[in-house]
C-alpha cells in the first residue's frame, strides 16, 4: 500500500479527529481512505454523466430524438428507459 503524507489546514484536521473522537472512524487514515475513496467515487460518476449528457447531445444532433406528446408517450419512454437501466444495472452487477 502506498503512502502520502500532506500537511493538513487545522479546520480539516479538527473535523478528522472530532469524526474519531465519536466514534464514527476508527483513525484518522480510515477517515481520509474512506474520503479518497467516496472522491474517486464522485469524479468517476461525473466522468459517467458527461458521457452520457455528450451521447444525448451528438444524438440530438444527429435527429435522434423522440417527441413526447401525449401521456402515452410518457409512458413509452419511461418503459424503454427502464428497460436500458436494468439492462445496464445487469451488466454492472456481473
Amino acid at each position: 500500500m502506498g503512502a502520502i503524507q500532506v500537511q493538513l489546514p487545522d479546520h480539516i484536521k479538527k473535523a478528522i479527529d472530532r469524526q474519531v473522537a465519536e466514534g464514527r472512524v476508527s483513525s484518522e487514515s480510515e477517515f481520509l481512505i474512506e474520503a479518497a475513496r467516496r472522491y474517486a467515487e464522485d469524479l468517476d460518476l461525473e466522468d459517467e454523466i458527461a458521457t452520457e449528457a455528450e451521447m444525448g447531445i451528438a444524438d440530438a444532433e444527429a435527429g435522434r430524438s423522440v417527441t413526447i406528446a401525449t401521456l402515452d408517450d410518457v409512458e413509452a419512454l419511461h418503459e424503454r428507459t427502464m428497460v436500458r437501466l436494468r439492462e445496464r444495472l445487469a451488466v454492472d452487477l456481473r
